[in-house]
């Protein structure tokens, strides 16, 4: 076997099997730090040592390798002794390599990194790392800082998992995770979609495993609205490389059995309190954009009232800034209190300079228009977005709706 294929099979086995390994290690270590770098450490090791030739177990091979290297690291903090009864023989890991549980593994690994001890910046990362093993540097990409800054996030929260001592109970013992669940992987698909990795992919995969196996409101409506932002995947990004907006993309290229499907589940959503409710209202609008035959046909009505229910359980920043790029994007008027109140509250926000950019060209400042673009451009950190503000900038009769 070549150099690259041993790095194929190592990537199709983190693929596939890194939760149930990972699961695995925690269970047999008690440490999640110590688990996940050994871990890690295993299948850097298999990229040098699979040059000739895949093992006939690749997987009790990554097993066996990590355990070893937990077994010295317990060693080297003086907790060995207390652990002996951990050490399993090659013959018993390579009987349990049948054994391990891909969907529920991912499930239950997905669950420890939404662990109430964990802040809630961290459990998306820790997701990404816990569930598909992604590298570092990719995490750092699609979360758009550096490699060191994203290293030390992340060693902290497993810091902080390790001092919290995470027991590897069953998700169905704490139900009430599944709101800091949906919000986790909200975040990461937002920013594997935004940065166009194909763990977005993988993410609508898992939320959908989720929602099947735990099924709760927040889930299942984040499933909804997720399945039918990823079925317009295609048409998102324009041959010169910008963001397109929903009026501009090729709907043809909308992915329809996956629309047709989430709106079938949207039906089944029904009214709910919280997290779960705002995650419906949001279904809601992009359910509106999904059966419009065109921008023009909108049921901009529908989405406005879900704009209100988002308001009445609420009345986040955010909130109302989805609003008033959704009324730019329909070129419909924007009430000049509502844009200066969101420069108050989100002022380094690009996409509020953009709508604000809406607002001066309604009332014909071009030039004034033109200058908040262009601080837009400076702030906006996404390559495809920067793009189609740079298109903006440069159509001068354009309308400053933002892109989805």
């Amino acid at each position: 076997m070549s150099v690259e294929g041993a790095d194929q099979a190592v990537a199709a086995l983190v693929r596939e099997h890194w939760a149930s390994l990972l699961r695995s290690l925690i269970s047999f270590s008690g440490r999640v730090d110590l688990a996940e770098d050994a871990l890690a450490a295993a299948c850097e090791r298999a990229l040098s040592s699979w040059g000739g030739q895949t093992p006939a177990h690749p997987v009790a091979w990554i097993r066996r390798t990590a355990q070893r290297a937990l077994i010295d690291e317990l060693r080297h903090e003086q907790a060995f002794a207390r652990r002996q009864h951990l050490v399993v023989t090659e013959e018993s890991v390579e009987a349990n390599e049948s054994t391990l549980g891909m969907v529920d593994d991912r499930v239950e690994m997905l669950w420890l990194a939404c662990h109430p001890a964990l802040g809630s910046e961290s459990r998306p990362l820790l997701a990404l790392r816990f569930v598909f093993g992604l590298s570092t540097e990719r995490i750092a990409r699609m979360f758009l800082v550096s490699t060191s800054t994203m290293a030390a996030r992340i060693t902290r929260a497993k810091k902080r998992a390790a001092l919290a001592g995470f027991a590897l109970t069953s998700s169905r013992e704490h139900p009430e995770r599944a709101d800091d669940v949906a919000r986790a992987i909200s975040v990461a698909y937002a920013a594997a979609y935004f940065a166009s990795d194909e763990s977005a992919a993988d993410l609508v995969t898992l939320l959908h495993q989720t929602a099947g196996s735990r099924p709760h409101p927040a889930l299942n409506a984040l499933a909804v609205l997720i399945s039918l932002t990823h079925a317009r995947r295609d048409a998102r990004i324009g041959a010169d490389g910008r963001l397109l907006t929903l009026a501009e993309q090729d709907r043809s290229l909308w992915h329809v059995s996956e629309m047709t499907a989430a709106l079938r589940q949207y039906t089944a959503l029904s009214p709910s309190v919280g997290y779960a409710e705002e995650l419906r209202a949001y279904a809601t609008i992009e359910a509106a954009h999904a059966v419009a035959p065109d921008s023009e046909r909108t049921n901009w009505r529908l989405i406005d009232a879900a704009h209100d229910r988002l308001a009445q359980l609420g009345d986040s920043p955010l909130d109302r800034l989805e609003r008033a790029a959704g009324r730019a994007a329909s070129g419909r008027p924007i009430a000049r209190a509502d844009v200066e109140r969101l420069r108050r509250e989100l002022p380094d926000h690009h996409r509020v300079l953009v709508v604000g950019a809406h607002l001066l060209r309604q009332e014909g400042d071009d030039l004034g228009a033109d200058d908040l673009l262009r601080r837009a451009i400076e702030l906006c950190e996404y390559e495809h977005e920067r793009h189609a503000l740079h298109h903006l900038l440069s159509d001068s009769g354009a309308s400053g709706a933002t892109s989805d």
